[in-house]
């Protein structure tokens, strides 16, 4: 019986199978959802349960954060001036064409953060007037249980100011633009009434209304066709309220004036 020598023997190779590739379908999200993730996703600020928290729980200072991120896109847009006046002064004097690029590239990419900066800003304002609307009716309650609680000469008294002191103080009209303007107080015929924020602004005007003004609901006073003027802002979300009980109990836009905060 022979023997196989050493190097006789061959090892037979085992061939490797290669893994079989396992294709995963990406699901196209859909245009509403592009617009929701890029208006909360790009500007990475905070989480949107965060600030939908803020905007319930603390709506006073949500409005301050838009106020902050607006001026933050202001000083950016300035930002952007000043570079392309320097970019178009370096190709006038020195003809420095790669240098200006650079700049107009930068300010290019300023630029695409305040559009994030602005959606983000939209974004939260959408979600404050959703909240708006839903804690509508609680200051509706709010503002009947004071009337209720108060007499009615306490109504027209409580924190009120002089006329004559109101009327040397700004007082604009209700239907005008109140963007990063905070209210002192207001005066509506001879009630001239001090409040601490817009939300006091509400619970007051309501107050009033409900106690002084409650048979002009129901009766055929013509009132004029004043139209506020369209702006978007957290201020005059709170004035679109406020225009809303006036329509309501038939008063005169112009007859309601906002003393406003000196800064």
């Amino acid at each position: 019986m022979g023997f196989l020598k050493r190097n006789e023997i061959k090892e037979k190779e085992v061939p490797i199978m290669p893994e079989p590739k396992v294709e995963v379908k990406e699901i196209e999200p859909s245009f509403s959802q592009k617009k929701s993730l890029s208006q909360r996703r790009n500007l990475s600020l905070f989480e949107g349960d965060t600030v939908k928290y803020l905007i319930e729980n603390f709506p006073t200072m949500s409005i301050e954060i838009q106020n902050g991120l607006n001026n933050l896109a202001d000083i950016l847009e300035d930002t952007i001036n000043y570079i392309e006046d320097r970019s178009s002064e370096i190709i006038k004097k020195n003809r420095e064409f790669t240098t200006s690029q650079e700049h107009r590239d930068t300010a290019i990419a300023i630029y695409d953060v305040v559009q994030n900066i602005n959606n983000y800003v939209s974004w939260m304002q959408d979600e404050y007037e959703s909240n708006m609307r839903k804690e509508a009716p609680t200051e509706v309650s709010k503002a009947a249980s004071i009337t209720n609680e108060i007499k009615e000469e306490s109504v027209n008294t409580a924190k009120e100011t002089s006329p004559s002191q109101a009327t040397t103080e700004e007082q604009i009209e209700i239907y005008k633009d109140f963007s990063l303007k905070d209210p002192k107080g207001f005066t509506l015929h001879n009630h001239n009434v001090l409040v601490e924020d817009w939300d006091d602004l509400l619970v007051k005007t309501a107050a009033i209304l409900t106690k002084q003004y409650r048979s002009n609901k129901n009766s055929n006073k013509i009132v004029k066709n004043i139209q506020p003027l369209e702006k978007k802002s957290p201020q005059n979300s709170f004035r679109d309220t406020v225009i809303e009980m006036l329509t309501e109990y038939k008063i005169n836009l112009d007859e309601f004036k906002i003393i406003i905060k000196n800064k």
